[in-house]
């Protein structure tokens, strides 16, 4: 799935697109991932129930674009 989101981060998550992670707060990989630089979009903790994206999903064009954050 492929979503258009406006890019303008001053801040960017520096994780390993292709494997999960250990962190302080449990596993993680990343979700989302913007396809013409490749800068971690999203993040999701695989042992508690907590994820991150880096746009507003509340925000988006259309009034259920990104529901599907929301119905995990």
């Amino acid at each position: 799935k492929v979503e258009v989101t406006a890019h303008n981060h001053g801040f960017a998550v520096d994780a390993p697109l292709d494997k999960v992670s250990d962190t302080p707060y449990g596993r993680v990989e990343v979700s989302h991932v913007c396809l013409n630089d490749n800068v971690v979009e999203g993040l999701q903790l695989l042992d508690r129930p907590a994820f991150s994206v880096q746009y507003h999903p509340e925000a988006a064009a259309g009034p259920h674009d990104a529901a599907y954050l929301f119905d995990r």
